[in-house]
């Protein structure tokens, strides 16, 4: 697929909603640790703000005790990959929306997800043959809204925008658009995720459905 695009999408709140089994991890984990019960309501806005983040929120009680603090971590990682497609499922229209992009280049997942959790969720949910790379939050030495990981995955991919590939960022979040902003790519913004507004900066394109998807990167193609 010679001079093909580059179409890079986030994972969570961009494919799948997957907020309801990482709070689930979260809570089997809190109380395998002997930690107080706490409404999942709780967490349910900060699983999704990269994994640090998480686990500094979700088992704050043990933060003074490095090692205790370490162990639910690994328990943690390793509670959700076993449990890391229970609830969750791509967005209504999300697969067909795949195959059409695929039609259209090469597709990369682009998150800040641990890359090995994130292989893991798209081979549970069935979609993993249709991206030549997945970026994780901990591929490269920068996460998201730092333009490295989309220009990693552009690298991978084998695609050069310095000789006129067109880059892609697809995302829900302002971090992606800040990414997408930062590595010179066209950027769609997903109006299905997680949040109401694309943060400070102006997507190129809103996309109000999956179904979308594939028209406004034909559109921006033209």
């Amino acid at each position: 697929m010679a001079g093909a695009p580059l179409i890079a999408l986030d994972l969570d709140g961009t494919l799948e909603d997957s907020r309801d089994d990482m709070v689930a991890a979260a809570l089997r984990v809190r109380a395998a640790f002997n930690l107080p019960e706490r409404p999942g309501d709780e967490f349910r806005d900060h699983v999704n703000r990269g994994m640090p983040h998480l686990y500094a929120v979700c088992f704050e009680e043990l933060l003074e005790a490095p090692e205790q603090h370490a162990r639910a971590r690994a328990a943690y990682d390793a509670d959700y990959a076993a449990h890391i497609a229970d609830s969750t499922r791509l967005y209504d229209g999300m697969a067909a929306a795949l195959a059409e992009l695929a039609a259209l280049g090469r597709l990369a997942i682009v998150t800040n997800k641990p890359e090995g959790l994130s292989d893991t969720l798209l081979r549970a949910l069935g979609v993993r043959a249709r991206f030549a790379v997945v970026i994780g939050g901990d591929s490269c030495a920068e996460a998201k809204p730092s333009p490295l990981p989309l220009r990693t995955a552009a690298a991978r991919a084998g695609v050069d925008p310095t000789s006129g590939a067109r880059v892609f960022m697809i995302g829900d979040s302002a971090g992606d658009v800040r990414c997408g902003r930062a590595a010179e790519a066209t950027v769609i913004w997903c109006a299905w995720g997680y949040n109401d507004a694309p943060g400070e900066l102006t997507p190129d394109y809103t996309a109000q459905h999956p179904r979308e998807l594939a028209d406004l990167v034909r559109a921006a193609l033209a």
